[in-house]
């Protein structure tokens, strides 16, 4: 008895639902396009800064990089500076 009845009710619902969203939809419709146009420029604009950051992170690790090789080198050649000097 209690599945029928949930049953029911879920379909009482679901029509219930669906003939109110079939007169109210024509009255949401205007605000719909300009709320996608909001929720696309948002999603531009987080894209953007997404990518400046991406690009700032990338940048700066790369110089890292390359201030670590240059350490790393000077370490060798420090340790080693016959097998240096042989080379050229």
């Amino acid at each position: 008895m209690a599945d029928t009845r949930s049953l029911l009710t879920g379909v009482v619902l679901g029509v219930g639902a669906t003939l109110a969203a079939r007169n109210v939809a024509p009255l949401l419709a205007p605000l719909g396009r300009p709320l996608l146009k909001q929720s696309v420029r948002a999603i531009l604009i987080g894209y953007e800064r997404g990518r400046e950051t991406m690009a700032v992170l990338v940048e700066t690790l790369s110089d890292i990089t390359a201030e670590v090789q240059v350490e790393l080198n000077a370490q060798r050649d420090a340790l080693n500076p016959v097998s240096r000097t042989h080379a050229e």
